[in-house]
């Protein structure tokens, strides 16, 4: 084990750096403290080794991975350092994606740039999420656009509803802050296009869109070979996005180290007959890094991307001077080289699964392939493809349950089918794209391409629709560290065969088992009630696992409301939901609902309704209401009053009183 973890000294460095940037982001504004401790370290180090023997190298390699740690947090707080953003004045910003049609407008990105406020004009640098109303206009608009308004950006908000994505966060570590909707008059373009790589990139992008589109092999097909190959996924519409995830093959649309390997060796086996000579050896380090990074560039220069050609880059220089490259250190400096650009990568969920994935492939896939020798071609590539996905699917299941909260049952079976089609389909794509300009050859690919588009999504909409295809796997953070802790000490003894590992192991699972045990016990006797800040009124009553649903109309399947009503029941592992009407009349041995006013658990909540409730004598614990007019006179003391906006005439006579677009959701428990 000592052995193993001297051959990684990258995995130490990594591990430093990472445990600093992840102490930074809980605590923060002490950036100057860490720069003298750092300093006084780096002197401390230096005194040390002038008097380096064995007996000190504990304490040498101790205060080295501490440096490491507040190298870690100040590239965190220096990465996350930036000027407050202007707020007033006339403003001019470039264009950063293609405008994307939403529902009701187009969604895209600006960097700002400049602000003119009265006779100064102050330059800056901050990304802010656009939506353009709709208008023939925004044709105009492409990456590098250069646009002018005045149009003040809001800060984003999240609903503050229970178990909502916190897209406010997920933006934040994109460093966009803030939002504008930008009317067709309220803006204007100068004429000017901006020019830098990542424009190029994405305007590369657009033009190969463009010949994807004109091959005319169907829109969902398009959409997903655009996913597949050049990692664009803001065309692809729900359902394509559902049945992709359901049937466990959502990684295969997301441009990753599979889609890299791929390529890599396709590009080797056209080119490397150039390895035979030693001036080809270097033409061909050369041509396949820059053939992967050119790869990389089009497709948007995801994390998962970055990691995967930094990783292959790596072996093919080792592999070319003749070093052996140990994966695990490859794999440890190219996240390294990752988070030292970007520290914000620490926090992608990409970032994690990625690096989760190709380690169980790399420690796991060879310990199971080994279960059952094989030594036809044929049967061995499917038992390679079996293996590497159980590998992969055991390393980023307590993430994948802890994001998503699903675990696709029959991603065997759906890895069969994707990843051959993905390696037919990813040189296949590519290929369509240099050979468009010959008609025949390009019609011919196309047809090809969309049958076998057209075969893995029926495959896959099969698989979806089998019984128990996703059940809800629901991992909280106490959860998750109990399963990472058991994975962890199961790997460690695979690796050692310490018997010690395995009863630690067995011990985190008994602690896991406890947990969720008095969890369950600590529901059950639980009793909820749940306003979500939304237009309309939404009230959940939750007692052990059921869960009532009072609104004002229906919800459909497109309401943001229903959205935040699946994550409550999905996180608090509800079994039993009942949706009801606030006007209508129900009643059972937990509720009783009167056109308006419910009475739940002993506790009474008058909805907004339209008409008196029949039962106006009582008291309510709680109103929900948009106005002031109330039918029940006078309001007790105890009352809590929840409005969706403030009410500056009224907010000083209101003692208890929850504001939803300011406080977010009301939740009280007993």
């Amino acid at each position: 084990m000592e052995n193993t973890f001297k051959n990684i000294p990258f995995l130490r460095i990594t591990v430093a750096f990472a445990t600093g940037i992840f102490l930074a982001s809980i605590f923060t504004g002490i950036s100057t403290l860490l720069i003298y401790a750092a300093i006084a370290i780096c002197g401390f180090l230096i005194l040390l080794h002038k008097r380096y023997n064995f007996y000190l190298a504990p304490l040498f390699g101790g205060t080295t991975f501490v440096l490491l740690v507040l190298f870690g947090a100040i590239t965190y707080q220096q990465y996350n350092n930036l000027p407050s953003p202007e707020t007033n004045g006339l403003m001019a910003a470039t264009v950063l994606e293609t405008p994307q049609e939403k529902t009701n407008s187009y969604k895209s990105l600006l960097l700002l740039h400049s602000v003119k406020t009265e006779d100064t004009l102050v330059g800056t640098r901050e990304k802010v999420l656009v939506y353009f109303e709709k208008g023939e206009d925004i044709k105009l608009l492409k990456p590098g656009s250069q646009i002018i308004f005045e149009q003040s950006p809001e800060p984003v908000e999240n609903r503050g509803n229970p178990y909502e994505f916190d897209y406010k966060n997920y933006l934040a570590k994109k460093h966009i802050f803030r939002q504008v909707y930008l009317k067709s008059g309220n803006w204007k373009l100068t004429g000017y296009v901006n020019n830098t790589p990542l424009l190029w990139a994405e305007t590369i992008r657009d033009k190969l869109l463009k010949i994807y589109r004109d091959q005319e092999i169907g829109a969902q097909e398009t959409e997903i070979l655009s996913a597949l190959t050049l990692g664009y996924k803001r065309e692809l519409d729900r359902e394509t996005k559902r049945i992709f995830s359901s049937a466990g093959a959502m990684h295969v649309l997301a441009v990753s180290g599979l889609h890299v390997g791929i390529l890599f060796f396709a590009f080797s086996f056209c080119f490397g007959f150039l390895q035979k000579r030693r001036i080809g050896k270097f033409i061909y380090v050369i041509l396949s890094i820059s053939f992967l990074w050119g790869y990389a560039f089009i497709t948007g220069l995801s994390p998962s991307v970055l990691r995967a050609c930094t990783m292959f880059s790596l072996i093919i220089i080792a592999g070319n001077i003749n070093r052996r490259a140990n994966i695990y250190n490859t794999l440890a400096a190219s996240a390294f080289l990752l988070l030292l650009i970007n520290p914000n990568n620490l926090f992608e969920v990409g970032f994690q699964l990625s690096y989760m994935a190709v380690f169980g492939i790399v420690f796991l896939q060879p310990k199971i392939a080994a279960l059952w020798p094989i030594k036809n071609k044929v049967g061995l590539f499917f038992w390679n493809l079996i293996t590497v996905s159980i590998a992969a699917q055991i390393a980023t299941f307590p993430l994948s349950a802890y994001y998503f909260c699903q675990f696709p049952t029959y991603f065997l079976l759906s890895n069969i089918v994707v990843i051959p089609a993905a390696m037919l389909l990813i040189p296949l794509g590519l290929g369509l794209l240099v050979f468009s300009k010959i008609p025949l050859l390009a019609s011919s690919i196309a047809f090809v391409v969309k049958w076998i588009i057209k075969g893995v999504y029926f495959s896959l909409f099969s698989i979806e629709s089998f019984p128990n295809s996703t059940p809800d796997v629901v991992l909280h953070l106490p959860e998750l560290i109990f399963v990472l802790a058991i994975l962890g000490t199961i790997f460690l003894f695979l690796n050692s065969r310490r018997t010690v590992f395995l009863k630690s192991a067995l011990s985190f699972a008994v602690f896991l088992a406890a947990f969720i045990l008095f969890s369950g016990y600590k529901q059950i006797n639980q009793h909820e009630i749940i306003v979500l800040n939304s237009q309309e009124p939404v009230v959940c009553f939750i007692n052990a696992n059921k869960m009532y649903v009072i609104s004002a109309d229906t919800l459909s399947v497109d309401d943001y409301n229903l959205s935040s009503l699946l994550d409550i029941k999905q996180q608090k592992r509800l079994t039993n939901t009942v949706f009801l009407i606030s006007e209508d009349t129900y009643k059972d041995d937990l509720l009783f609902l009167d056109k308006g006013l419910a009475v739940f658990e002993g506790k009474k909540v008058l909805l907004q309704q339209k008409q008196t409730p029949a039962t106006n004598t009582v008291s309510p614990d709680i109103i929900i209401s948009k106005t002031n007019a109330y039918s029940i006179e006078p309001i007790s003391e105890d009352c809590c009053l929840i409005k969706y906006y403030p009410d500056r005439k009224n907010s000083s006579s209101e003692k208890k009183q929850h504001i939803l677009s300011v406080q977010g959701a009301f939740a009280t428990s007993w």
